[in-house]
């Protein structure tokens, strides 16, 4: 989870502010005007992701949100599985909300730098999840030996390089943090075949609670563990 929340910072959210001067609330560890919020007409509570959606708006009123890297804070992240998943799902069913609240306005966007990248999180929900699940499954049918796609071609070679650039930009990521041991680029590694696939079965339980069971949106809290103190701990 460390690999993953330095990566989107480094990464994702870097590039927003390198290329287009749009950096999104983070969720924790940011500042802001209370008189900003009030100006905005306060919270919508319909939104579980509500970083996502009141950075739109406050971008939308001509006010930019600053990404500023050297303001680090540490959080705690989810112990267990059950936790983790209700938080991500949480995330998933929160950013669906902001992409259908949103997209239909893109087009009238003044900013068409946010236009771009509110469309470029609905290629990642949509598009780019539907290659993946696809792409998932055409690897496992063809290890097995189930179906055989005869393309000419250099796939495995286009597919080795593709995983070795993975590879790479994340350790150059964790490099700005002094994160790049040797015990992270196994991780790495590893992510690729088991943790980053978890984002699937996230998306699918997402899509099947809010538009199968219509299940209510409420805000769930991530549960946190206690932390004993330097004090406690050298009792």
């Amino acid at each position: 989870i460390n690999i993953e929340t330095l990566s989107f910072q480094s990464m994702l959210q870097a590039g927003r502010w390198q290329m287009h001067r749009i950096a999104t609330l983070p969720g924790t560890n940011f500042a802001m005007r209370t008189s900003l919020i009030r100006e905005l007409g306060g919270w919508d509570e319909q939104a579980l992701t509500e970083d996502s959606e009141l950075s739109i708006r406050i971008i939308q009123h001509g006010y930019q949100i600053k990404f500023i890297p050297y303001a680090v804070t540490f959080e705690q992240e989810p112990q267990e599985w059950k936790v983790w998943v209700r938080q991500r799902m949480r995330w998933v069913r929160g950013n669906n909300y902001v992409i259908g609240k949103f997209s239909r306005q893109i087009p009238k966007f003044e900013n068409k730098r946010l236009a771009f990248d509110i469309f470029y999180t609905l290629a990642l929900y949509y598009v780019f999840f539907i290659a993946i699940l696809v792409s998932d499954i055409l690897f496992l049918l063809s290890a097995f030996s189930v179906v055989s796609i005869a393309l000419p071609g250099p796939y495995t070679f286009v597919w080795i390089m593709a995983f070795v650039l993975y590879v790479g930009e994340i350790l150059l990521t964790l490099s700005y943090d002094g994160e790049d041991t040797a015990g992270n680029l196994g991780l790495i590694i590893l992510m690729y075949f088991t943790y980053c696939q978890l984002w699937i079965y996230i998306v699918l339980k997402s899509l099947w609670v809010e538009y199968v069971k219509k299940e209510k949106r409420v805000w769930d809290k991530t549960d946190r563990f206690d932390v004993p103190s330097k004090r406690t701990a050298n009792a």
